[in-house]
């Protein structure tokens, strides 16, 4: 099922002509080929023991929903516990937290073209730093000191190394041969960001920020981390908190919630803007404020349960799991909260992949 608004999404296919005329050498490169060139994904967990991780296809004028177009292509499932996915020049890396592999195929034509099934134990994130596939691992939930970063050389898809890291390494971004790691606890709780170098993949740092950083973002120099804080169940409730880290002098700028009970979730930049989410409403503030936003940009009235977030092109995607067992949604608004688009994707939607 979807709803288009019409006068929003001639504003939305005006954005993605813009961009692909905006550069006349670009226009000289060769277009890739494929059935999926001209349009987004979104990945669909599903069920942790299921096996029934699924990915749906958005064509950019939002004409063309198909869900499920792994399995079309390749006539098999994408596995169990789909938990994120990034790309590499003409390929798409999915990792399946609960089947232990990293599902790689052609990110235009879904054609698969092998599977990283060895050395990963509960992988949840990965990011790609000098033909190096780097994944977090929570290994055994019960042991708090197996936890590492799984090292792959993209062009084999072969084991390089393990890189033990503390407890529940989850999101990671590279930048200028470096991987920022989010410790965020895994089945407990941490407050550390770990430092790879990619060229030794040893540890050169530990960076403390707020209890459960659960989002990272790198931006001019700067990392952004988006610490959760402690849950009320915890039993030891924290604020969460915003960190802006200058990456080459680890100058800090820490932008504190007031009350214990808030714990904003996400972390998108786009066009100097940073958004997150909080309380079912989407907040924003320039990268170069000092101080949070009073208010709320929109409130998510049409999202019950938020599982996916992300910003693109001016437009804002939200992703509801609803009931978890059934289809999701996701909605699609301009960043005004106006509501463009919503449809029905697979089970669980927890992330949104633009080709």
């Amino acid at each position: 099922m979807m709803k288009i608004n019409k006068l929003a999404l001639f504003a939305l296919l005006g954005v993605f002509i813009l961009n692909s005329c905006s550069n006349d050498d670009d226009a000289l490169e060769p277009l890739p080929e494929g059935d999926y060139t001209d349009g987004f994904f979104v990945l669909n967990e599903g069920n942790f023991g299921a096996n029934n991780s699924t990915l749906s296809y958005v064509n950019y004028n939002l004409s063309t929903i198909n869900n499920d177009v792994f399995n079309q292509v390749n006539g098999t499932s994408l596995g169990d516990t789909a938990q994120s996915l990034i790309f590499e020049d003409d390929l798409a890396y999915v990792v399946l937290n609960a089947s232990n592999t990293i599902e790689v195929f052609n990110r235009y034509t879904l054609e698969k073209v092998g599977t990283i099934d060895e050395n990963l134990a509960n992988p949840r994130y990965s990011a790609i730093e000098n033909d190096r596939l780097y994944v977090t691992n929570w290994g055994d939930g019960t042991i708090a000191t197996d936890d590492y970063v799984a090292v792959f050389d993209i062009n084999t898809l072969e084991f390089i190394t393990a890189i033990s890291v503390e407890e529940g390494p989850e999101k990671i971004v590279s930048e200028d041969d470096k991987l920022y790691v989010a410790l965020q606890g895994g089945f407990s709780f941490n407050n550390k960001v770990v430092v790879i170098d990619a060229n030794s993949n040893t540890v050169l740092s530990t960076i403390t920020v707020g209890d459960v950083p659960s989002a990272l973002e790198v931006e001019d120099d700067f990392l952004w981390v988006n610490s959760s804080g402690l849950p009320s169940y915890s039993g030891s409730e924290t604020a969460g908190a915003i960190y802006k880290i200058n990456i080459n002098t680890n100058d800090v700028v820490v932008y504190e919630f007031d009350d214990s009970s808030q714990h904003p979730s996400n972390l998108e930049i786009e066009d100097d803007m940073v958004y997150y989410t909080l309380g079912g409403s989407v907040y924003k503030f320039n990268t170069s404020a000092t101080e949070l936003p009073a208010t709320s940009q929109f409130e998510l009235s049409e999202i019950t349960s938020l599982y996916g977030f992300e910003v693109e092109d001016n437009y804002i995607y939200a992703a509801d799991a609803l009931n978890y067992t059934e289809g999701g949604k996701v909605v699609v608004y301009d960043l005004n909260g106006e509501v463009i688009a919503d449809f029905t994707s697979g089970i669980a939607p927890n992330g949104f992949y633009f080709n």
